[in-house]
């Protein structure tokens, strides 16, 4: 392909913070092509096509998740332009795309073939370095993942998608979540029942952590979810008189919730 400003710019920011040399950048781009995507589910066969190659959004948008026995699409995350959509894939002895891949709008995916990148490495150091790092953060983010699901509950996990979600939106003092999927899907998403999700969501408006209206959720205490993302237990509760149970309004946590304030 033709080499751009743009597209070592984006080869640059994928491989951050490691440096490779532009020499070596405008090789890697030489050898890439660019795959077009239309809206919907990824069609294109597998990351072995035309090479077996590492797999960056050049434009656009993606949603990643995977498909039931009925074919139906269950978002996970999505993918921005400038991030890795599939680094593993075509290392596979059967090669195929790590998980299901939707355009939520016409997009372009640039495949960099893994036998340049090797070839480019032993003349430049540098970028064996880089893409071997980014195949670790890669693994390692699958690891933090799974653990992350077997360890935390609930509203833990649940308080630290409100908080992705809503990620780069400090300037507003209390951000809103646009909900792009249904709360079914997003129950999906979470590894619970859509019964499990509303209590949980329930919960924390009851502690006025956040305010939910339809598909929009309102963060109204950044710094108690937080806190709540980080634990690795259930909801704080008291026991309240004639020995009920109820959802305390986490004042257990104020001082530690004050701290983080402080801190951030």
């Amino acid at each position: 392909m033709v080499c751009s400003e743009p597209d070592c710019q984006l080869i640059a920011r994928a491989l951050a913070p490691s440096v490779i040399p532009s020499e070596a950048c405008d090789r890697l781009l030489q050898a890439a092509c660019v795959i077009d995507v239309p809206i919907g589910l990824i069609q294109h066969p597998t990351p072995a096509k035309p090479l077996p190659s590492l797999w960056l959004l050049r434009r656009g948008q993606l949603a990643a998740g995977g498909l039931d026995r009925r074919g139906r699409f269950t978002e996970l995350f999505r993918v921005q332009a400038g991030e890795w959509v599939d680094v593993f894939g075509a290392l596979a002895l059967q090669p195929a795309w790590f998980r299901s891949l939707m355009a939520t709008e016409p997009s372009e995916l640039l495949a960099l073939p893994i036998d340049a990148v090797l070839r480019i490495a032993q003349q430049h150091p540098a970028v064996g370095l880089a893409f071997g790092q980014v195949l670790a953060g890669q693994a390692q983010a699958l690891r933090d993942g799974l653990t992350d699901a077997r360890t935390r509950g609930l509203a833990a996990r649940l308080a630290r998608r409100i908080l992705d979600e809503t990620a780069g939106r400090d300037g507003a003092p209390q951000p809103v979540w646009q909900m792009a999927v249904r709360k079914q899907q997003l129950a999906q998403q979470l590894g619970v029942t859509s019964e499990a999700l509303s209590r949980s969501l329930r919960q924390l408006s009851e502690q006025q952590l956040i305010a939910v209206r339809r598909y929009e959720i309102q963060v109204l205490n950044r710094v108690m979810l937080q806190y709540l993302s980080e634990s690795r237990g259930p909801m704080p509760t008291v026991t309240a008189a004639r020995g009920s149970t109820r959802r305390a309004p986490l004042r257990e946590v104020r001082a530690h919730a004050a701290g983080l304030a402080l801190a951030a």
